[in-house]
């Protein structure tokens, strides 16, 4: 009887050691899962509010501004082209955090048949990463304001103001954590030029010529180029889809007259639906 009664007190021991370690194991995942999101704010066309995680053991916060666009609304990425409003992420009002710049996700083709009205931006919703370091662990606050351009039949400027305390990122919050990690995994991957633009060639009609590795079972290709702000680019047009190749025209014809094109170093993005890859040459 008393040896029956060690080996259930050994067995509660075990239960109890192994149980507290997976206690343990589970609250650093918890405590990876820490996270807040501000109200929803207003945009007309939208809405929009951030969502932050904090890791507590480095201070380092994950974050995005998402931003949910009504049915027939657009917005646009970071280079508009020959007009437009490009998304603008002011932090300056935070307090106790510092913070990296704000990243855009692959952008897609607004009005892809209108020959003037084509631009690279986002519809239905769009997340915005961004990262950040905790600096102090009380009084601190995540402030942001935020001027977007939101089209439809026009387009309009909207302004909003969102934030978040810092003491509400040590509540654990798994689904926003969740959000903040496919935010990340639709940002462009960058990319060595000659490990995907086989050639750019300048012809005399002002169109740069670009011919780009591709592979016709990864979807159709988009492709967007930016150059100095005063060159107003619209996204290239795909002219010709190889089986190992993709040709695109891009209009420079916007550029200030006497410009040398090709001594420029321009910016390509290279999109296939949601995912891309960015390129300088």
């Amino acid at each position: 009887m008393m040896a029956k009664q060690l080996s259930l007190q050994n067995m509660f021991n075990k239960i109890t050691k192994y149980g507290l370690l997976f206690l343990a194991v589970s609250g650093l995942q918890v405590s990876k899962a820490h996270a807040a999101s501000s109200d929803w704010q207003d945009l007309g066309g939208g809405k929009a509010r951030i969502i932050a995680n904090l890791d507590p053991i480095t201070n380092k916060v994950s974050g995005v501004v998402e931003v949910e666009l009504k049915e027939g609304w657009s917005t646009y990425w970071r280079y508009p082209g020959s007009s437009g409003i490009p998304p603008r992420f002011d932090f300056t009002k935070s307090k106790a955090f510092s913070f990296q710049q704000v990243k855009f996700p692959a952008p897609k083709l607004i009005n892809p048949d209108h020959e003037t009205r084509t631009y690279a931006g986002y519809k239905s919703k769009v997340l915005f990463p961004f990262d950040a370091e905790m600096l102090a662990t009380s009084g601190g606050k995540i402030n942001l304001d935020i001027l977007i351009g939101l089209c439809e039949q026009i387009c309009i400027p909207a302004k909003a103001e969102m934030e978040i305390h810092a003491s509400e990122l040590f509540q654990s919050d798994p689904k926003a954590v969740q959000t903040i990690n496919f935010a990340k995994i639709h940002v462009p991957k960058e990319k060595d030029a000659k490990d995907v633009i086989l050639d750019v060639n300048l012809a005399d009609d002002k169109k740069l010529y670009i011919k780009t590795k591709h592979k016709k079972s990864f979807g159709k290709p988009s492709l967007f180029v930016e150059g100095p702000n005063d060159w107003y680019l619209l996204p290239a047009k795909l002219m010709q889809e190889e089986d190992e190749h993709a040709l695109f025209a891009l209009d420079v014809s916007q550029a200030p007259e006497g410009t040398n094109i090709l001594a420029h170093k321009l910016k390509y993005t290279l999109t296939r639906g949601s995912s891309g890859i960015e390129i300088i040459r």
